[in-house]
């Protein structure tokens, strides 16, 4: 792909053209993740998303941008592209129109069909792991991630959840390590104005490696030392037969004996999803007389 000045400056000077949305500046990237979708719901080959331009009665009036804008653009894109529920083509840079610097992000149409499928309900704890689960699915849709380690894909989702507005810290020190010494890592700490939210403990399967899982699931309750409402243990899990795995996985943790009394499991919150390819269920425990659920998400990676 590459960007043309011509035809910029031709779409700029019409407010007809469907597959051009003029914005001043906006780099957030939810806000920006729908703009893209906004560029790309049409039939063109191509979508722009343009700032440092305004729209006016007929066509676009140019403001400009500083051209240092380019660098720092690409944290911003990445997470808005990484929003988006399909992975699509993108150029972006500056180009001058008229003596002034705009800046053009270039998209590349998909015969998919492109939706951003997240929630802004910051409050719900529903609704806080749809969105995971969503960037779960993402995640699994992109090849790149394919092969990658345990700490790339948890940057990967803790960007789609600080992009939607939660606040979050990955490998954060925080609580007491499982030998009882010293501050351990959690995984993705996320916090609401300010107050802990929840605790997201990730690890990297290709068997129902028991030690390992019952490691995980302690730190979960080790790291969160506020006694949060729910926090959520995620597997990404490369394996051939992912139906006896998860077989075993959810009758394992149904049975575990947690550092936190167990009430109850229930593996039909599955059934709200119904994928194949990720299983989700959730223990439930009373933790210092108030009932406390764990979320165990299991996303397999092809």
């Amino acid at each position: 792909m590459l960007i043309e000045r011509d035809t910029i400056g031709k779409l700029l000077g019409t407010t007809s053209a469907r597959n051009l949305v003029g914005i001043g500046m906006e780099l957030k990237p939810y806000e920006l993740a729908l703009y893209m979708l906004q560029a790309l719901n049409h039939s063109e080959e191509y979508g722009y998303v343009v700032m440092g331009v305004t729209k006016t009665i007929d066509s676009y009036a140019i403001e400009g941008v500083s051209s240092t804008i380019h660098e720092r653009a690409k944290e911003p894109i990445s997470t808005a592209l990484s929003l988006i529920s399909h992975e699509i083509e993108a150029e972006y840079g500056n180009v001058s129109i008229n003596g002034k610097n705009i800046f053009i992000i270039m998209l590349k149409n998909s015969e998919e069909a492109l939706s951003l499928g997240f929630t802004k309900d910051l409050d719900s704890q529903g609704a806080f792991v749809k969105n995971v689960v969503r960037a779960c699915l993402n995640l699994q849709a992109r090849k790149l991630y394919s092969n990658s380690s345990e700490d790339e894909r948890n940057d990967y989702i803790g960007d789609i959840l600080g992009a939607i507005g939660y606040g979050v810290k990955d490998q954060t020190r925080r609580g007491s390590s499982s030998t009882g010494k010293d501050a351990g890592e959690v995984d993705i700490f996320v916090s609401k104005d300010g107050f802990p939210f929840t605790v997201i403990e990730a690890m990297n399967l290709d068997s129902v490696n028991v030690s390992y899982i019952n490691k995980h699931i302690d730190k979960v309750f080790l790291y969160d030392t506020s006694g949060n409402r729910f926090n959520i243990c995620l597997s990404y899990v490369k394996v051939a037969d992912f139906v006896s795995f998860w077989s075993n996985y959810s009758a394992h943790v149904a049975n575990y004996s947690y550092d936190v009394p167990l009430l109850s499991s229930d593996t039909s919150i599955d059934n709200e999803y119904g994928y194949s390819e990720l299983k989700i269920m959730k223990t439930v425990h009373n933790r210092s007389g108030r009932t406390v659920n764990l979320y165990h998400i299991c996303v397999r990676i092809h």
